[in-house]
């Protein structure tokens, strides 16, 4: 009988987040997969980062995840978005080789020394009395304290190619049935969702004069915050795009699209649509973007970014060649939809624990989210916690006011999702100190007082807070005239470090220097915020509290609350349609109560 403090359902971006922290945090982890050779897969784009992405990617990095410092071993293009704006809402981002990313992942995994990995299928969940106590596969039972479901696309997984359908968890792969019926019978309600993915084109077969170059930074700025060098070779990805005439085609076409004909009943991507539903949807736009970006160094494929699509594949031959540059393009997998059963995410706790079943975390695509980075971040919340439940400690909460992992979790519990979830810098009300650049100063130390954080990061954090505030300090008390400092002066328009010759600072907090010094007084003022949202999470709701006897609410009211049964004022104060006078109502009645 095989016994372990957590178990991980999954071998995606979620379960290796999760399995790695689990681990980290000094649990011994089983991690379930149908094949150990697809751990660390990219099943779609071959990237990692971009708005609100990139900053997820560094808040996984802070808490000595993988997913930042496998992108940068794997790395073969690096752009941060939004460059030209403010730091707030720049996005790193990477274009990566497919090989040497999963090559990275399972190299991370395999130094873990209590990761046992399983090659088999989750069968079943095991149950007793309310609890998780081990899962069924097609082999045996496994037996842990805490189980994590992170099984991206695969339950009940059903791939679409105009009107053929195909079973499977993503091309080549089957789907899972026995867990949507094991999570039925425990007394979840399944939905479905929907994402798809593009065709993949032969390089040679492009004619790349035709296109845009979009080469990569000259200097690259890496992902994680471990990184020093990048080492590998570059590529250059190129931008073309679709034409009236192809639009026009489709629309002539739409009607064999799984997506308009009934076939699908899952809800896609609003962010990140297929390119019939655009077509479909902003009938004015004449023409739209492609981005044409290879799958790596080694490889042939080309991976048309924004040419997502579920029609036949004749018309998507014709779509395809219409396009600038891809005339002749040789297409090497047809791209296709594919639905998979997900959970309503508001039967979780902000530790992405189950309420009704002690012991059981869901992470990934599963709770309705979509992309990668969303999937690592979940793992990261998942997995600490289940260590922490099997070793009999308390959840550890990641608040929204503090990282942008907690926006995500936050906004998939109280609010829940009709369509798959993406994370943008919109999402966060305090942005402005939610930076890409700072997170380590955010959730490193939470990650060192969890004692899950590497002796490599650690030092060097501690060496780069010290060398931050000593830096700061002295330019602080370095006067350029007798009222103003060198710090005051950086937050003028155009002045940066470069116009002070004579001041040397180190490389590695130079930029950190300057945009702290120029959002200083705005987060100053988003403190004083969050002070008073962090007061509403000290409000804890019991779980057995009764709306019914609380005076004021209204039938939808009390059917929301309890539903989703928030945990403190602050989630409470989320959902949407409760008013103020309820949140007052309820936080009287708590105060009397406590």
């Amino acid at each position: 009988m095989k016994k372990y403090d957590v178990i991980i359902i999954g071998g995606g971006h979620a379960g290796t987040e999760a399995a790695a922290i689990a681990a980290r945090a000094k649990a011994s982890v089983a991690l379930v997969t149908f094949s150990k050779d697809n751990i660390g897969m990219l099943s779609c784009n071959p990237s990692i980062g971009g708005l609100g992405k990139g900053h997820l990617v560094r808040e996984i990095d802070a808490m000595d995840g993988l997913m930042a410092r496998c992108a940068d071993k794997g790395g073969i293009h690096f752009r941060v978005l939004n460059r030209s704006k403010g730091a707030a809402v720049q996005g790193p981002r990477v274009q990566l080789d497919r090989d040497l990313y999963k090559k990275a992942v399972q190299e991370e995994i395999q130094k873990q020394k209590n990761i046992e990995i399983i090659e088999a299928e989750a069968k079943e969940l095991l149950i007793k009395d309310k609890k998780i106590i081990g899962i069924k596969t097609e082999k045996d039972e496994i037996y842990g304290k805490a189980v994590v479901l992170t099984t991206g696309t695969f339950l009940k997984g059903l791939m679409h190619v105009g009107e053929s359908q195909e079973k499977g968890g993503r091309l080549g792969e089957k789907e899972s049935n026995g867990l949507s019926e094991s999570l039925k019978k425990a007394g979840f309600k399944l939905g479905r969702l929907k994402t798809g993915t593009p065709a993949r084109l032969r390089a040679q077969s492009i004619n790349w004069d035709a296109c845009e170059a979009q080469p990569s930074d000259i200097l690259p700025e890496p992902m994680s915050y471990l990184t020093k060098e990048i080492k590998n070779d570059f590529v250059t990805c190129y931008l073309t795009e679709t034409t009236e005439p192809t639009h026009e085609m489709i629309r002539k076409n739409v009607e064999r699209s799984p997506l308009f004909n009934g076939q699908i009943g899952g809800t896609g991507p609003r962010y990140c649509p297929s390119i019939e539903d655009k077509v479909v949807r902003f009938p004015h736009h004449k023409k739209h973007t492609i981005f044409l970006e290879p799958e790596g160094l080694d490889s042939d494929l080309v991976y048309p970014n924004g040419l997502s699509t579920s029609l036949p594949k004749d018309i998507q031959e014709k779509t395809i060649h219409d396009i600038k540059g891809c005339e002749k393009a040789e297409i090497v997998q047809y791209g296709y939809a594919i639905e998979y059963d997900v959970i309503d995410a508001r039967v979780l706790r902000p530790s992405l624990e189950s309420k009704d079943i002690k012991g059981l975390f869901f992470a990934g695509q599963i709770n309705g989210t979509s992309g990668y980075e969303e999937a690592g971040a979940q793992g990261i919340v998942a997995g600490l916690n289940a260590a922490r439940y099997a070793q009999e400690k308390s959840p550890v909460y990641f608040s929204r006011t503090e990282s942008y992992i907690g926006v995500l979790v936050d906004d998939i519990i109280t609010l829940g999702v009709d369509e798959p979830y993406r994370m943008f810098t919109s999402r966060s009300e305090y942005r402005l100190y939610l930076r890409s650049d700072n997170a380590d100063q955010r959730l490193t130390p939470l990650g060192i007082k969890m004692d899950v954080i590497g002796e490599e990061r650690k030092k060097d954090f501690e060496e780069k807070k010290e060398k931050f505030e000593r830096t700061k300090t002295r330019l602080q008390s370095t006067f350029i005239a007798s009222n103003k400092s060198v710090w005051n002066a950086l937050k003028q328009t155009g002045v940066n470090l470069s116009n002070f010759e004579n001041i040397l600072v180190d490389e590695d907090v130079a930029k950190q220097i300057e945009i702290e010094s120029i959002y200083e007084g705005y987060i100053k003022r988003e403190k004083v915020d969050i002070g008073k949202i962090k007061k509403d999470e000290e409000i804890k709701i019991p779980s057995d509290f009764d709306y019914r006897k609380l005076g004021g609410l209204t039938n939808e009211m009390m059917e929301k609350l309890e539903r989703t049964r928030p945990e403190t004022l602050a989630n409470a104060r989320r959902i949407s349609g409760i008013t103020p006078a309820a949140i007052i109502a309820l936080m009287k009645t708590l105060r009397k109560r406590a």
